[in-house]
């Protein structure tokens, strides 16, 4: 081989290593819940239903979260087949193109090996390859987040108009994607920035005014939409999915202050060995009032506001930090550049990060029984359709929110109140699938000739007697349950 085929073998082999770890295993374990499960199910009904304004799941009309993911969920479903691969597509093409846009970013601020150091940073992060791996919105919004900052690296370098309007309409589509952050992150890092340009010469202007109506525009344009369909949907949005998720507890995920601390710091594996000498030096620099390059103004309003404004709000998860890391990654190599450390250490360890995180995919299956309320129900649905009075049975899912149930059915199911995330008033058809209690549920299928449904595994017994029902299966807390045959008649003489 000649020399200067070998950089194109080993970055042939290097990409398709990356491919292999984040595509090939997309499909084998089953959803978990309640997340993929339900993102999974309302891409499958818009792609059914053709109806790609309003949201279904199970039926029942879905306002809780905008609808890019959806969108890209059901296309994804329709050119994949319904299948777990075909929803989990979307997430891992958000995270290679990620680490893309990051690489892309490292090679205009750091050098070309210091952006193939960021993406391999970025790809060998276990939070990171874990989000790549789940059909949740987290990777998507990140990913257009990342393309607003990049145009905001090229406009910082080459100043063109497409960059300036390219970082707002990333922003209204990251908006589109989940919800504000796609506006806070990009904007922070935007002002950070600048400031920090204006100190060493360089100014950068954006126009604020009009590229943040453009990206409210796009980021409001579903939002906006259905309201005027449907004006009382407009409160909804305004006061219990904006307000109320970031100043009250009201959607019950409060957790302390210092929640993402931790959060970040195993998310972050292998590289957050190396965060508290990245932190020292930061903080060296603070003390001696060294110059804020634009990079650092850049690295620093994208990291530590949106950090602040995540550890405040009322509402926190641990996928929330997942934009920050990114950016994590350019300053992790941006200080082991300063340190004029090589490159092999770096390289070495992210390899060793995506061949572990690879056979963790592969191996999935195996732990779904031990991850409870998030296990897949998959297997549940096997068991269910191998029974012989399958086709003649009224299906229903009491006290759960696992929609994989619908995904794998391929058909809604009757369901209690609690779980079925309505808004709405109901039509008299899908009213008649929602009962208010799991008695009110249990007491209507005992009646059905034959019913199976879905229930938590701590709720048999206690609200489904073992004098009317049969537990069929179990996976993690769930149980897949069908109602006892009657007797048969005695036979005369």
């Amino acid at each position: 081989m000649s020399p200067s085929a070998r950089p194109r073998l080993l970055t042939g082999l290097v990409l398709g290593a990356i491919l292999c770890a984040y595509l090939a295993f997309l499909g084998t374990r089953g959803l978990n819940e309640p997340d993929e499960g339900r993102y999974a199910e309302l891409g499958r009904e818009m792609a059914a239903s053709g109806d790609w304004l309003i949201p279904r799941l199970n039926g029942f009309e879905h306002f809780q979260k905008p609808p890019l993911l959806y969108w890209a969920t059901a296309a994804s479903l329709k050119l994949c087949g319904v299948n777990e691969w075909g929803a989990r597509l979307p997430s891992a093409l958000a995270a290679l193109g990620t680490a893309a846009l990051t690489c892309a970013m490292g090679r205009r601020l750091l050098g070309k090996t210091g952006g193939l150091l960021a993406a391999l940073v970025l790809l060998g992060s276990l939070g990171y390859f874990a989000l790549s791996h789940l059909l949740t919105p987290d990777m998507l919004m990140t990913f257009w987040i990342t393309a607003a900052l990049a145009c905001l690296v090229e406009e910082m370098h080459q100043p063109a108009a497409s960059w300036r309007w390219g970082f707002f309409i990333a922003m209204g589509l990251g908006f589109l994607t989940k919800g504000p952050m796609a506006l806070v992150v990009p904007a922070c890092a935007a002002l950070g920035a600048t400031l920090a340009g204006r100190r060493s010469g360089h100014p950068l202007a954006l126009p604020w005014g009009r590229g943040l109506l453009l990206a409210l525009l796009i980021g409001l344009s579903w939002f906006l939409a259905l309201s005027l369909l449907q004006p009382q949907l407009f409160t909804y949005f305004w006061k219990y999915e904006l307000l109320q998720r970031f100043t009250s507890h009201a959607h019950g995920r409060s957790k302390p202050f210092w929640f993402f601390v931790p959060v970040i710091l195993a998310g972050f594996l292998p590289w957050s060995i190396f965060l508290p000498q990245l932190a020292r030096h930061a903080w060296q620099r603070l003390r001696q009032a060294a110059p804020l390059r634009p990079l650092h103004g850049l690295l620093l309003g994208w990291l530590l506001p949106p950090f602040l404004i995540l550890s405040l709000s009322g509402s926190k998860l641990p996928t929330y930090p997942l934009p920050l890391f990114p950016g994590l990654s350019l300053l992790l190599v941006a200080w082991w550049q300063s340190r004029h450390r090589a490159p092999h250490t770096l390289t070495r360890l992210a390899a060793a990060a995506l061949a572990l995180g690879t056979l963790a995919a592969a191996a999935a299956t195996s732990f779904n029984d031990h991850l409870h309320q998030q296990a897949s129900v998959r297997s549940l649905v096997a068991a269910l359709k191998q029974r012989p009075d399958f086709p003649q049975a009224t299906l229903f899912a009491a006290n759960v929110r696992a929609h994989g149930f619908e995904f794998y059915l391929g058909q809604t199911v009757a369901v209690t109140r609690d779980d079925a995330d309505i808004v709405l008033p109901l039509a008299p058809p899908a009213a008649a699938r929602v009962f208010e209690e799991i008695r009110d549920i249990e007491k209507a299928m005992s009646r059905q000739p034959v019913a199976y449904g879905l229930i938590r595994s701590g709720d048999f017994g206690k609200k489904f007697p073992p004098s009317r029902w049969d537990v069929l299966a179990r996976t993690g807390d769930f149980s897949l349950i069908g109602k006892k045959s009657a007797p048969a008649a005695p036979t005369s003489p």
